[in-house]
Parts: C-alpha cells; sequence; structure tokens
C-alpha cells in the first residue's frame, strides 16, 4: 500500500463541470435542432436532436435523467431506492432498479470483479465527488474493503440484500443508463437524429443528417486538455463511455490518485492506462465496462469485451493506442504525440 506525505494539487475542475469524455464534432444542421443542457448525476448533460417532437421529447430526456437519479440510484439522496437499500441493508425494489442490480453484478461477475458495485463504503472514504483530495489511512481502506464483493449480494426477485457492511454504489455506470433511457424515449417519440451526452457517456442515435456518420472525439487524457485526441467515426445508433484518470483527480507527493478505484486494493487502479472508451449496445454495459476494462488493463480486458460484444480503446500512459479490430479502422488521432495500433498485435 502505498503510504504519501500529503501535498495537495488539483487535477481537475469541481466534478459538476466536468467535460464529457467524448467531444463532439458533429452538429445537426437543420432549422428544426433542438439543443438541451442541464446538470444531472454530477455531470453535463446535453441533448441534440431532430424530429417532430423535439423540443417536448429533449424536456422528457433530462427529466427522466433526474428522476432516475432522485428516485432510483442516487446513493446520496434519501429520496432514493438504493439510499433506502444502502440504509436498511435489505429493501423491496421496483423491478426495473432490481434490474439494474442485477445487471451490475453479473458485470462484476463476468470482469472478475474489476466492475463491482458494492464499493458504496470505498468511495465515500475516498469522498473524489466532494473533492476532498486526502489519502485515507491504510487501515480505514482494508475496513472499507471486507464489505466490498458483489457475490454477497443476495437477489430474490426484486428484494435485494447486501452482505455486512455492504452499500451499493452505482455510479460508474449511471451516465450509461441514463443514455439507454434517452434512447427508450428517442424512440417512442420518433426522432430520427439525436445525440445525448452525460459526462464521459455518449448516445448516437439514429443517422447523422449531414454525413454517413457521426464523428465523436476522443478526450486528450490530461486533466488541463479538454481538446479531442482522437476521432472515432460511429454509424448509426452505438453507445460510447469513456473511464479516464483525469477527471476526479489529485496529486500528493508526485503520485496521481484518481476516482476510478481497484476493487482489490482499495487503491486508484493502476493499470498503465490513461483512459478507456468502450463502444456498446447498451450505455449500461459501455459505462461499466470502461471501468472494468481500465481496473483490468488493457491486457486483461479481452474476455470481458468479447462476451459483452464491445470495441475499445485503450489509452496507455506513454499515449500508445490499442483499438480493438472491429472500430480500428474508424479511429484517427486528431494531433500528433498518439500512436495507434490494433489491439492484440
Amino acid at each position: 500500500m502505498r503510504k504519501k506525505r500529503l501535498i495537495i494539487s488539483l487535477c481537475a475542475a469541481a466534478a459538476a463541470l466536468l467535460v464529457f469524455a467524448a467531444v463532439l464534432f458533429d452538429a445537426l444542421s437543420n432549422k428544426k435542432n433542438v439543443e438541451k443542457t442541464g446538470i444531472a448525476m454530477g455531470s453535463v448533460v446535453t441533448v441534440k436532436l431532430y424530429g417532430k417532437s423535439g423540443e417536448d421529447c429533449a424536456d422528457e430526456i433530462t427529466d427522466s435523467i433526474e428522476n432516475e437519479e432522485n428516485s432510483r440510484i442516487s446513493r446520496y439522496k434519501d429520496t432514493s431506492e438504493v439510499f433506502l437499500l444502502n440504509k436498511n441493508g435489505k429493501a423491496e425494489l421496483s423491478s426495473h432498479t432490481a434490474d439494474i442490480i442485477k445487471r451490475a453484478v453479473k458485470i462484476s461477475e463476468d470482469s472478475f470483479g474489476a466492475f463491482d458495485p458494492t464499493v458504496g463504503r470505498l468511495s465515500s472514504l475516498w469522498n473524489f465527488d466532494e473533492n476532498v483530495m486526502t489519502v485515507p489511512a491504510d487501515e480505514d481502506i482494508k475496513s472499507a474493503l471486507e464489505g466490498t464483493g458483489s457475490e454477497k449480494v443476495k437477489i430474490n426477485g426484486n428484494t435485494v440484500t447486501l452482505g455486512k457492511n455492504q452499500e451499493i454504489d452505482l455510479g460508474a455506470l449511471g451516465k450509461g443508463l441514463a443514455c439507454d433511457i434517452a434512447a427508450e424515449i428517442l424512440e417512442k417519440n420518433n426522432v430520427k437524429s439525436a445525440v445525448v451526452s452525460v459526462g464521459g457517456s455518449v448516445l448516437t442515435y439514429g443517422k447523422n443528417p449531414s454525413s454517413d456518420f457521426w464523428t465523436i472525439g476522443i478526450r486528450t487524457p490530461e486533466p488541463d486538455d479538454t481538446s479531442a485526441a482522437l476521432k472515432l467515426k460511429i454509424h448509426g445508433t452505438a453507445f460510447i463511455s469513456t473511464s479516464g484518470n483525469y477527471e476526479k483527480c489529485f496529486i500528493k507527493d508526485n503520485v496521481l490518485y484518481h476516482h476510478i478505484l481497484s476493487p482489490e486494493t482499495g487503491y486508484p487502479a493502476d493499470s498503465s492506462l490513461k483512459s478507456v472508451t468502450v463502444v456498446s449496445d447498451s450505455g449500461l454495459v459501455s459505462d461499466a465496462l470502461s471501468t472494468a476494462c481500465f481496473v483490468l488493463g488493457k491486457e486483461n480486458s479481452s474476455e470481458v469485451l468479447k462476451k459483452y460484444n464491445a470495441e475499445a480503446v485503450f489509452i496507455d500512459n506513454e499515449n500508445n493506442v490499442y483499438i480493438t479490430d472491429g472500430i480500428f479502422a474508424n479511429v484517427e488521432a486528431a494531433k500528433n504525440g498518439y500512436a495507434l495500433y490494433e489491439y492484440g498485435k
């Protein structure tokens, strides 16, 4: 375990104003274009869409994302199901929330615990959401780790029972889940084309009316640089999520501490990566896997990516970029200093 004396240096702006990890290059050009921006899940939410029910649909999306946070998945808000589950250790949940936890537990199992929805106590201890910027004591980390392990979560119908001292934290899939919710609303309203971003997760929906593809920028993985390092071409509907060590972080004694925690060590994951971007047909999956693959590291991520039929872009500490074969032809450098390689070769 690392013990460092405390000299603090900020690596990022306030969490609520985090710049979304993939910068959109394309904009819908038609005059009926509707754009809404707000804050939810500790991130900027942007909805850009074109369709018959444009403005009403945009409002429905932002309202639904806010409701998802407040009534279901937040571990902070006392109105949410997850908050009550953590408080009581057992709860009868809505089928929607119970299903989310089931899926989270399954992804945890499939990723060998690299993604773990039971790190609530550990997350609270580090408290990156409040920019506390202190390194917890070893003994406190060890105590928090005693409550982790998704195999301890028992699910019977919609009744969820946590293990001893466990707390659920769905923050690592919440923004992707928000994109899933947006996609359902877009389909219901017969919207033809849209882009929704929630923090580090993006939904491209339908066909870009001004091009054959959407062009998404994968952010430069440095705290003070929000420009795009890479361009990713996406055809049609897809979910893209990026996890990086530049988002919520601080430096003490020249050591970078970031918010992507290893459920094994209790410390920020050290996998020689700066960021991982995952492309999937599910927002929840893309978000959870971007975290899982960051923790696992490039070499150990192949199995879980194949299991979920997902593609990925890894940027390592030397700015080498490794891209899975399904999207290799769709990625290009947006600036100098990034060497592109096909993943696994």
